[in-house]
């Protein structure tokens, strides 16, 4: 038996599963709840409110464009043309 084949070796040996080393992380306690609702409002909220402004300039704005182009062709189409889409042809 070598060295490395010894039992004892294998306890010595790091957990190859993310889980099992996971497992042995020590976890800090929780903070006394001052403290950790400062830090929640202090690195979470500007990061919401980053979050919903992102989501507005390009959701919401993206939406509204659309369909403004949308209005915007049909009031072109009908000042060219003088005729209004039929209603089966309307979004």
């Amino acid at each position: 038996m070598t060295t490395s084949d010894h039992p004892q070796d294998a306890d010595r040996r790091q957990p190859m599963d993310p889980l099992e080393r996971l497992a042995e992380i020590e976890v800090p306690p929780v903070p006394p709840a001052p403290t950790f609702t400062a830090g929640v409002r202090r690195k979470l909220h500007p990061r919401l409110l980053a979050l919903h402004i992102l989501q507005f300039a390009f959701g919401a704005t993206a939406w509204a464009l659309v369909h403004m182009t949308g209005a915007l062709v049909a009031f072109f189409r009908y000042t060219l043309t003088g005729t209004w889409p039929t209603r089966g042809n309307r979004r």
